[in-house]
């Protein structure tokens, strides 16, 4: 018996209604790379293991799919697209381009995780990079594209949490932790281990003052940004590289309230990713329906550097696609898109009548419509069977009498009406129908 195989354990086919949704989430994906003058590029799916594992984070490296290519070269599929966008960066942009250099990407990444809700070893990102700027409308701008996704995609409802590395980084170094402890306590508040989070704070000695701002810290979140400010700038009265950790969120947020996006904003202080490359602000965006990160991202001033490249300011974000269409079927958001073109089957009466079916399909093509030419089926009946089964919007029938007159019948699949017309007259009938 020949073996039968199967999609590997977290991978999936995308079969024709997925590949459909997807490919609608990166036309609305790429649309806003044209907007925002973001310049695609595509970068290698494997990358040097070194290049991804040094500021990746340690959930990240414990899944990464890592190997040894025939020259013994430690080599990993990437896990996600920061790293090698630096790279990249380096390589072909420092030098030859000023700044900003703004860059978009779309492109598979790979995680040896436990397959689940919403999460898959092999899944495709799309993300927006904005290096060589500080100012903090940069920020701004990287969030705002995310907001004008959501709303170009109808979402609803959702909002977008945000943080600040630099609060909690910075109270911690006040108290000696040092960076590696940091980003282990940064990795368990990512993971929503709290208890675990104090008893490492006790383990490390950190005096009882810095745990009671800490646990305050993490209570203040929600939608009332002021107010939360307010709170914080008391908490924060003797950390005062915090302070300016602060002082910055609150300038991002009154740029916020001027690009009109102010409103999505849930403002959370004890907010931490599991990447360790960030140095400021960070943020992910959520979907009521769905209690998991659609995106998120932040700002990244070293990561340029760690590779070897001159200091540069960077920030950015990285949007699941999967878990947007994900999103988009539990808000029953697709049932109102038309995805793809009307699709329009041309049926050859009898086998006298393919030669004339063809012309016309060939036609048809060059006008940019999507035609299937029907050569399997031997009676009209069975045709129209398929034509329903496959949902084909229009079926064009090639009649021997019609013919004659250079004529045929068209049939809308909706209505059922049919009638007998010329090309042009088929061709306004679809475009009518399009438009």
């Amino acid at each position: 018996m020949p073996k039968k195989f199967q999609t590997v354990k977290g991978m999936r086919d995308f079969l024709p209604l997925d590949f459909k949704k997807y490919h609608y989430i990166i036309q609305k994906v790429r649309e806003l790379f044209q907007v925002y003058n973001y310049q695609e590029i595509n970068m290698p799916i494997v990358e040097d293991f070194e290049l991804i594992a040094e500021k990746a984070g340690e959930e990240i490296r414990k899944t990464m799919y890592v190997f040894k290519d025939k020259a013994d070269r430690t080599l990993a599929l990437r896990p996600e697209m920061t790293a090698s966008i630096a790279r990249t960066y380096i390589s072909n942009f420092m030098k030859a381009q000023p700044k900003p250099v703004k860059l978009g990407y779309i492109g598979q990444c790979y995680r040896y995780d436990n397959p689940q809700f919403g999460r898959y070893r092999e899944f495709f990102q799309a993300g927006f990079e904005f290096i060589g700027s500080s100012n903090t409308i940069s920020d701004v701008e990287i969030i705002t594209i995310c907001c004008d996704l959501m709303n170009n995609l109808n979402f609803e409802d959702f909002s977008i949490k945000l943080g600040h590395v630099g609060i909690l980084s910075n109270i911690l170094k006040q108290e000696n932790i040092e960076e590696h402890q940091q980003n282990r306590i940064f990795g368990l508040i990512d993971k929503g281990e709290m208890e675990e989070v104090f008893n490492i704070l006790i383990e490390l000695k950190v005096s009882k003052n810095c745990s009671i701002i800490l646990e305050k810290l993490f209570e203040l979140k929600g939608r009332n940004l002021s107010n939360i400010i307010k709170q914080a700038s008391k908490l924060l009265s003797n950390y005062s590289e915090s302070m300016k950790s602060l002082e910055n969120l609150k300038e991002l947020i009154k740029f916020a309230e001027i690009y009109g996006i102010s409103k999505y904003l849930d403002l959370n202080l004890g907010f931490a990713r599991g990447l360790e490359y960030y140095t400021g602000m960070i943020f992910e965006i959520f979907i009521p329906k769905l209690d998991i990160a659609v995106g998120g991202g932040g700002r990244y001033d070293h990561l340029v550097e760690t590779f070897g490249g001159n200091p540069t300011n960077a920030v950015g974000c990285a949007l699941g696609i999967d878990r947007i269409l994900l999103a988009m079927d539990q808000t029953k958001i697709f049932s109102n898109i038309v995805l793809g073109p009307d699709k329009i089957l041309i049926i050859p009466f009898n086998e006298e009548m393919l030669p004339k079916a063809i012309e016309i399909s060939r036609k048809f093509r060059e006008k940019g419509k999507c035609i299937e030419l029907e050569i399997v089926r031997d009676s009209l009946k069975k045709a129209l069977q398929y034509a329903d089964s496959q949902k084909f919007r229009y079926v064009i029938i090639v009649a021997p009498k019609e013919a004659k007159d250079n004529k045929f019948g068209i049939r809308d699949m909706k209505s059922g009406e049919q009638k007998t017309v010329s090309f042009k007259e088929a061709l306004e009938i679809l475009e009518r129908s399009s438009s």
